[in-house]
């Protein structure tokens, strides 16, 4: 049975609904402020929208329907093919993490490892691989008994990474 949201008889229907994409982010929630009520006197009545302005973040903004503008068929195009291509990249360097697990079970046994591949990975990829490892170092529990204090820590270099991997990112107003 397919999930349902009732809306109470006298009230509008909303223009927009969850998960819809718009200029300011995508719809994460509704509210209603009903006629003749405080909210709706104070604010004006009708339907608020609680925009998420980042996937990756927690801030979000509460607008009204008349402030909220859909994107474009081309914007929204363009938007859906940009994270198309980022879970690609994402699923490219899973695969060749789980590639290198026989490699790295190989190198930690042997003490001559020979390269066959001629091709170098993506550099996104390579990132997307640094960072992986620099995450499984920090939680090592060998790492963690060390009394290791560098200049540079791991942080540093992961927030090194994340900064090569901004850089990597096609700019904004290409899409």
């Amino acid at each position: 049975m397919e999930p349902t949201i009732s809306i109470p008889p006298g009230w509008q229907y909303p223009r927009f609904g969850f998960g819809q994409r718009t200029e300011v982010g995508q719809v994460i929630g509704l509210k209603y402020y009903e006629e003749d009520t405080y909210l709706a006197n104070e604010y004006g009545a009708g339907w608020r929208y609680i925009l998420l302005l980042d996937k990756h973040g927690e801030d979000e903004e509460h607008r009204t329907e008349d402030e909220i503008k859909l994107l474009s068929p081309q914007e929204l195009k363009a938007t859906l093919e940009a994270e198309i291509n980022n879970h690609q990249r994402q699923i490219q360097s899973l695969k060749h993490q789980l590639d290198a697990i026989p490699a790295i079970v190989l190198a930690a046994n042997s003490t001559v490892v020979e390269t066959t591949q001629a091709s170098y990975p993506s550099l996104h990829d390579l990132v997307d691989a640094g960072k992986f490892i620099l995450k499984k170092i920090a939680k090592h529990p060998d790492y963690l008994t060390l009394e290791y204090q560098p200049d540079l820590t791991i942080g540093d270099a992961d927030t090194a990474l994340s900064y090569l991997e901004v850089e990597l990112e096609p700019p904004e107003n290409s899409r």
